[in-house]
């Protein structure tokens, strides 16, 4: 796998040359990608709602919340992250469609798991920075879509039916 190459061409969005290579990535690395990512930016948040103080006092229930933040934490994280990227691509598709587009939504899905790269380290950076202002999720969705607006815009518009 090219981990590295797609986070590289990811921050780069949307750079054409980009969005055409990171069309070429199969739908299986897209989603080791997007979970790789999503599990690395929100393990911060995971180990700090895993350590907090007076959240349990007993060590043994300690101990037994830890092993369920291991386990069923990142697959919610992971859950959520497909939801949410399914959500995003059919915003995505709409545009794609308003646009005249030629593109498919799997084609528009991997599109929007790249283009939530910079979003995702922009949010998870802000939010450890101790940052969280409410202007700031808004501020993200909408260069978030500024990217994708750019990166659909790359395809060609659809041919007319109507004329030869």
């Amino acid at each position: 796998m090219q981990l590295w190459k797609i986070f590289r061409h990811s921050v780069t969005l949307p750079k054409k040359q980009a969005v055409f290579w990171l069309n070429r990535i199969s739908m299986r690395d897209t989603l080791v990608y997007i979970f790789l990512l999503i599990f690395i930016l929100y393990l911060p948040e995971g180990y700090a709602l895993a350590f907090q103080d007076n959240l349990l006092l007993d060590s043994d229930l300690r101990s037994v919340f830890i092993l369920q933040s291991i386990t069923f934490y990142p697959m919610y994280v992971i859950f959520s992250g497909l939801v949410v990227i399914s959500v995003l691509a059919a915003g995505a598709l709409l545009m794609a469609r308003l646009l005249d587009r030629k593109l498919a939504f799997q084609h528009v899905w991997k599109m929007t798991a790249f283009a939530l790269t910079l979003p995702l380290i922009v949010y998870t950076a802000v939010k450890l920075a101790g940052w969280d202002n409410g202007i700031i999720f808004p501020l993200l969705i909408l260069g978030f879509y500024v990217i994708l607006y750019k990166m659909v815009t790359v395809y060609p518009k659809r041919k007319n039916k109507n004329h030869p």
